[in-house]
């Protein structure tokens, strides 16, 4: 099941990017990279529920436009010191602690940190992230923990042994 899931997502993914629905070839060649790169994730050991939680893909629905929403934010906050006096940016490491250990929350939480513009994961431990953060909010948005928070929460049946706690849930 998760395999046949797999090269539909792939393949309909293919299908929106490419645009091609009437060559033959391309068409094809779609098909065999997503059966290769199926092929790819079986060998790997990659299909079972710790990488493809199926159940999460609703909760992964409503994460998403979050996300989107803090890309937009910050890429004003970015476009807007960028133009501003150069004291508006002040880069920095920051080592941000990680609470979740599965690993497909750790990926996205690695990139939803990278694609979120003034931060970047720069390296990546079991306990922690280093992050590149280009101003003082930046910073503060990584360390507040409410993006790991909202990753966490995904992942059915998935329950963190120290739950990332943010502002609002401390005394």
């Amino acid at each position: 099941m998760r395999t046949l899931l797999l090269f539909l997502v792939l393949m309909g993914f293919w299908l929106l990017l490419s645009g091609q629905f009437d060559k033959t070839f391309l068409v094809v060649s779609g098909i065999v990279s997503c059966l290769l790169a199926v092929y790819c994730c079986h060998r790997l050991k990659l299909m079972n529920e710790n990488y493809q939680p199926v159940e999460s893909l609703p909760r992964f629905i409503t994460y998403l436009p979050w996300l989107i929403g803090q890309i937009i934010l910050a890429s004003i906050d970015v476009t807007r010191r960028s133009w501003g006096a150069s004291s508006a940016i002040q880069p920095r490491f920051v080592k941000v602690p990680v609470k979740i250990d599965h690993p497909l929350a750790k990926t996205l939480l690695a990139n939803s940190i990278s694609l979120t513009p003034g931060t970047v994961t720069v390296d990546v431990e079991e306990d922690h992230y280093l992050i590149h953060a280009l101003t003082d909010e930046a910073e503060e948005g990584v360390l507040d923990g409410s993006m790991e928070k909202r990753i966490s929460v995904m992942i059915p049946g998935y329950k963190p042994e120290n739950p990332p706690q943010s502002a609002e849930d401390s005394p």
